[in-house]
């Protein structure tokens, strides 16, 4: 529709200004045209009545006297003009006299008056008192045909007259309202560009010329506006710059910091991957018990240095939003299995209690989840409470809250007796590198990270955790989250078959890849205690040499080595020998990027530095089960 687009600064004005101004013309012009034809009708009307009064009294004595000759005389000497018959009708008559003009066309009005005997003033000669010789007799009546042809003729020329005038004022005042409308929307259409120019970001656009009054103040306020915003805009650019120079110093800063934190953390994990494992090998060695005890603190020191270095790790993941969940299917009934020994030691030796207690309707279903990351947030839990009480228990309660199908509620409540929490400390608890105050980092140690990523990994998994604490009375944690069950399959039955220490391995040889002597000797002394044939290699060239003359069952794989790492040399393995050996990487990065790179080479299986023995014979077994010597 017309109506609906849009217009310009100018129509819009000359619209604004011609509306009302048309609207008006058109009635006061309409108004005063029917106000003119009706006065020329009513003049014509009341000449056609003056002249039939005149008529009328004129044939008053010839129709008293009976004289036709009179009549047709007075008759004859009124039809001229507009008039285009007269009859006249009376008893005094024996026919109606009548006189019309030769071809006259139809009347148009036909005006009717009565002829009546006037009365004649008379004075008596002796007394001279006036008196009337007659009374007022209704003679006859007189009928006066007008043509309305002239008048037809007169209302033309008045509306000619009339539309030639209106035309005119019509044409003026367009043309005033057009140059008004000119006057007032140019500068008001600069007005429109500038500030156009502006918003898209042209800050040096002003008004060029200035007019007077207050569209002149509007055009200089505006130029005023841009200036201050052109001043702004300078000023928020050197900002924008420097924040973007501060932005790629952070940004370089936290590049170098994940740099350090996984050359760090591989640097850690290689020496401690050899620490561990010899302290499981020593720990199956005959021992006395006092050895036995000791290999089994040092085990649990190096874990705890473990568990530190991977909650470091964690919480750089989870501040940088690489932290992605991995769900399967698990035994609910794991997450509080053994695990938790190293703090059962540690609560042993301060003479407390760590108890745990398993849902009964929990024992024989599988919950979906990340079994890692539940593991990781109940033992940050725990170790939290095992390290701030001192006398009494430290309870651990997994239970099922609701369930509906194949959904559940699951709530794990860490409880413990120990210094408790105040009011004031509650909503810091949570925060990074933070203790209640600083007497209690210097009693009892500890970096801060272990509440800070239980709450960050809550919130990744979209769970509810909530604190219950009095100052001396202890404290309990309460973590609620939802998940899926099922009963567990065979195929889950089957993989958690336990597997011997000694000869389950019978016949299978196997190829160990690794530049570190101490995690060389690690992975073969551990493969050969358990029957397998072992052949080492310090990097990728001699791995590929081994594989090209000796057929492996299996190798293992570190990624890190000089003249050829690992992913290269499976590559290897896989285009140009075109093997399909099972190849199982040995790392100390555990970031998803590293797992997927693993996989786009060709590697079969993964697993992180310290290496968990048990874990690495359950690898073996799942990739070589028609090769394991069971029970």
């Amino acid at each position: 529709m017309i109506w609906q687009r849009r217009r310009s600064l100018f129509q819009q004005i000359l619209l604004a200004s011609l509306g009302p101004m048309l609207v008006l013309f058109i009635a006061l012009f309409s108004y005063s045209l029917a106000a003119r034809l009706n006065d020329a009708k009513l003049n014509q009307l009341d000449i056609g009545h003056r002249i039939a009064e005149n008529v009328a009294a004129l044939v008053e004595l010839p129709l008293i006297s009976g004289s036709r000759q009179q009549l047709d005389d007075i008759l004859q000497s009124a039809l001229h003009g507009d008039i285009t018959a007269i009859r006249i009708y009376s008893d005094h008559l024996e026919h109606p006299v009548s006189i019309a003009k030769d071809g006259a066309k139809p009347a148009g009005h036909t005006i009717s008056t009565t002829i009546t005997q006037r009365s004649i003033p008379l004075q008596d000669s002796i007394t001279g008192e006036r008196f009337s010789s007659a009374s007022n007799n209704v003679l006859g009546r007189l009928e006066l045909d007008i043509s309305s042809q002239r008048l037809h003729q007169l209302q033309q020329r008045i509306v000619r007259v009339s539309s030639s005038i209106a035309s005119l004022a019509v044409i003026i005042g367009i043309g005033v309202a057009w140059l008004i409308s000119r006057r007032l929307s140019q500068p008001l259409s600069e007005i429109q560009t500038v500030t156009q120019r502006i918003a898209q970001g042209d800050h040096s656009s002003r008004i060029s010329h200035l007019e007077q009054g207050e569209l002149g103040e509007l055009q200089r306020h505006i130029n005023y506006m841009a200036d201050s915003i052109d001043v702004q805009q300078r000023v928020l650019n050197q900002h924008v710059e420097e924040l973007k120079q501060a932005k790629s110093r952070a940004e370089a800063a936290s590049v170098a910091k994940s740099q350090f934190l996984a050359t760090m953390t591989h640097e850690l994990r290689t020496p401690m991957n050899g620490a561990l494992g010899m302290l499981q090998l020593l720990a199956k060695s005959p021992l006395s018990d006092e050895q036995l005890n000791y290999v089994n603190i040092a085990k649990s020191s190096s874990e705890h240095l473990l568990h530190i270095v991977n909650d470091i790790l964690d919480f750089s993941r989870i501040e940088k939003g690489d932290m992605q969940l991995e769900e399967r299917f698990f035994p609910a009934r794991s997450l509080l299995a053994e695990f938790l020994q190293p703090l059962r030691f540690e609560a042993q030796s301060k003479g407390i209690q760590l108890l745990t207690d398993v849902d009964p309707q929990l024992e024989d279903i599988e919950i979906l989840g990340d079994e890692t990351r539940l593991r990781q947030l109940i033992l940050n839990l725990c170790a939290n409470a095992v390290k701030f009480t001192h006398d009494g228990e430290v309870r651990i309660r997994l239970s099922q809250r609701q369930r509906q199908g194949d959904k559940l509620q699951l709530e794990l409540q860490v409880s413990d007796t120990g210094i408790g929490i105040s009011d004031e400390q509650k909503p810091h608890i949570f925060d990074s590198f933070h203790q209640a105050d600083s007497s209690t980092v210097r009693r009892y140690g500890g970096s801060g990270l272990g509440l800070a990523i239980v709450k960050r990994l809550s919130e990744v998994m979209s769970a509810e955790l909530s604190l219950d604490s009095e100052l001396g009375r202890g404290s309990c944690f309460t973590l609620r989250w939802h998940s899926r069950c099922r009963k567990p399959s065979a195929e889950t039955t089957t993989s958690q078959i336990e597997y011997r220490d000694e000869h389950c391995f019978l016949g299978v040889s196997a190829l160990v890849v690794e530049d570190n002597p101490v995690n060389q000797l690690l992975v073969a002394r551990s493969l050969q205690g358990w029957g397998a044939k072992v052949m080492t290699a310090d990097n990728g060239v001699d791995a590929v040499r081994l594989l090209e003359k000796h057929p492996f069952n299996v190798v293992l794989m570190d990624l890190q080595m000089p003249l050829m790492d690992g992913y290269e040399a499976t590559l290897q393995l896989r285009r140009r020998l075109h093997s399909d050996t099972p190849v199982i990487a040995l790392t100390a990065n555990t970031d998803p990027q590293t797992q997927r790179q693993c996989v786009n080479a060709g590697m079969n299986a993964f697993l992180s530095k310290p290496i968990s023995l048990q874990k690495l014979q359950q690898s073996i077994a799942e990739l070589l089960p028609s090769a394991i010597d069971k029970p």
